[in-house]
């Protein structure tokens, strides 16, 4: 927008009268207006810096709150993600009545649909760091997590140190207090507010926007659609767009804008019958303004490993064409995408994944290594300070909770002094081991860790192995227990990936070249610029559904269009239900010319079903 309007000659009389601008960014501009000295801290390493240095004088002092952080150090980062997610809510650090103003913005999330994302993206969170007051009353279990968190708000403040939600927070709590009884002068003021992509706001964005319209004294326009607001993972809702004169009071006058310019005819016809299923939604007539028809293909295939080679050929095709954006492949969840990653990397076939980046370059993966190499390598005679630390970081993965730092110590120290010269003999030294090893404590800790790392090691394939570190290895779930961009939990991690590592037998050393193969590629896309960059015009894009809302591809493929994908399996209510379905709306509406569907027989070894969706679009459905 802001390009279109300092470009064309259309807006050339009133360019200099208008402000194009993101909420977070007009945040951060108002209050560097106010203040001097202002840092954003937004990164892992700053989120550990905030609660390790900046806010250690408020934790050490409450006892609770205290024992859970001196154990769980690399896990501070989603100590701050909880704190922002507060403020994203709506919630307020400043009430007089601060948990009886919690208690009531706790009901009116509820009443508007966000009790889910509350529940997974706050209480579960807490819960597994153990900061939830032992209690059977709800709010009385969070109560001396909210009274740090309301502390820490104003800590952090008194630092000048703002997380990215903090730019609209405190620009928010700054315009009230300025302006309680006032506002804007008119010189300054802005006659009209205009809000685009109104189905993806939060509640903290709507409070925001209610002010600037108050101190304004402004009229205010709101455009959206809420058949793609799919953004509940980050705190929207469909409500906000529907019913707007509760949300930001007035009578608003709502026009239906039902021509559709992006999609093909066909495209137009057939989302629209699978998303007039939905009942959280203004009914359109919506028609299209194109008069050409998408290719529709719906293969079904036997299983994953399947798609996988049948994406390979639509890849190398549009490969070789050399049209940028011509194929996306979308899938449900990240998992899904890991075996086109690797695989493309092994063939060299480029593609750009950047937003969707955070799998291959995850923890997990860096530890799913080791257990591969120690399963490959445990005969093999090796140094002894080699062999000992390969084990200890083998026995890292066994439980949920990564060993105490003394624990791993004292682990190694027992395995040095017994010199085991490989895997398979420090496997023995770790039956005879008695100290502390996690929840473990006494003469048989050293059992219960040995056994299921040694169902690990004794896994004869890849495949094998894969499907052994899933069900036995809990330390590696714990980086997947819940996704950073969606509401639901994920499948096991390598469900998909453990599918593909069939292929390569008994190749251990293979598969682990093309994971880190695949990996530095990620690694290199990560460090690349956006949009502009020659990775993002790249012919094949690899996402999921969510990250591709407002982009357009020439074929768009979508994966495993099967029951318990699309809808996602852990959907259960109507509300769910149907966001599940505005997000395969979105899927089906970014094709140009070609939209492929590629449900399959089996997944993880298991007969499956293809999705409702497919019927919904008037599709048949092979036998």
């Amino acid at each position: 927008m802001a390009d279109r309007i300092s470009s064309s000659s259309d807006y050339a009389s009133i360019r200099d009268s208008i402000r194009v601008d993101t909420l977070n960014r007009w945040g951060n501009s108002y209050l560097r207006n106010q203040e001097a000295g202002l840092v954003v801290k937004s990164s892992k390493q700053d989120k550990f810096y905030l609660v390790n240095n900046l806010l250690r004088p408020l934790w050490s002092k409450i006892a609770l709150i205290e024992k859970s952080l001196t154990k769980r150090r690399n896990r501070y980062a989603e100590l701050i993600d909880v704190m922002t997610t507060l403020k994203t809510c709506g919630f307020r650090h400043d009430a007089e009545d601060l948990m009886g103003s919690f208690s009531a913005h706790l009901q009116w999330i509820e009443k508007n649909g966000l009790g889910r994302f509350f529940e997974t993206s706050v209480l579960e969170v807490l819960d597994s760091l153990q900061l939830l007051k032992n209690s059977s009353d709800p709010l009385e279990r969070l109560k001396p997590f909210v009274k740090f968190w309301a502390k820490s708000c104003d800590h952090l403040w008194s630092s000048a140190t703002l997380t990215l939600e903090d730019q609209k927070y405190w620009a928010l709590l700054k315009l009230q207090h300025k302006y309680a009884d006032s506002y804007f002068p008119d010189p300054n003021r802005s006659h009209h507010i205009f809000v685009d992509e109104f189905q993806d706001v939060n509640p903290l964005d709507i409070a925001l926007v209610r002010e600037l319209v108050r101190v304004n004294r402004s009229t205010l326009t709101i455009v959206g659609d809420d058949d793609q607001a799919i953004f509940e993972w980050r705190g929207a809702t469909p409500a906000f767009i529907l019913d707007p004169d509760e949300h930001l009071g007035g009578d608003f006058e709502t026009h239906t804008l039902a021509v559709n310019y992006r999609c093909p005819r066909n495209v137009v016809g057939i989302s629209q019958e699978l998303i007039a299923n939905n009942t959280i939604r203004v009914p359109k007539a919506v028609s299209a303004h194109s008069s050409t028809d998408a290719e529709v293909v719906l293969e079904l295939l036997d299983s994953h490993d399947d798609v996988v080679d049948y994406v390979l050929e639509l890849a190398r095709d549009a490969t070789a064409a050399g049209h940028a954006k011509a194929l996306a492949v979308l899938a449900r969840k990240k998992s899904q995408l890991l075996p086109l990653e690797i695989m493309m990397t092994a063939e060299e076939i480029p593609f750009y994944a950047k937003e969707d980046l955070n799998v291959l370059l995850s923890d997990a993966f860096r530890e799913l290594k080791v257990l591969l190499e120690a399963t490959a390598t445990q005969h093999q005679r090796l140094p002894s300070h080699q062999v000992a630390s390969l084990m200890v970081e083998c026995c890292n993965k066994v439980e949920s909770y990564a060993l105490r730092k003394s624990e791993r110590e004292a682990l190694y120290a027992h395995f040095v002094r017994a010199r085991p010269r490989t895997i398979h003999d420090c496997l023995a030294e770790l039956q005879s081991y008695g100290g502390n090893l996690g929840s473990q404590t006494g003469a048989n800790a050293g059992v219960a860790f040995a056994f299921p790392i040694a169902e690990v090691l004794e896994a004869k394939t890849v495949g094998d192995c894969m499907s052994r570190i899933e069900s036995r290895m809990a330390g590696l779930q714990r980086h997947f227990s819940k996704s950073e961009d969606d509401v639901f939990y994920k499948d096991p991690p390598f469900m998909y990936l453990g599918d593909y590592a069939e292929r390569y037998g008994d190749r251990f050393f293979d598969f682990i070249d093309h994971v880190e193969s695949a990996t530095a590629e990620m690694q290199i896309q990560a460090g690349g610029d956006e949009a502009g960059s020659d990775e993002a015009n790249r012919a094949v894009h690899l996402m999921t559904a969510l990250r591709a809302k407002g982009k357009e591809f020439g074929t768009v493929v979508i994966l495993d269009a099967n029951d318990g994908v699309w809808p996602i399996r852990f959907a259960e209510s109507v509300a769910e239900l149907e966001q599940e379905r505005r997000l395969f709306y979105v899927a089906v509406t970014r094709a140009q010319s070609r939209l492929v569907f590629l449900p399959v027989r089996r997944l993880a070894g298991q007969h499956v079903t293809a999705s409702p969706y497919l019927g919904e679009l008037g599709l048949e459905i092979p036998e």
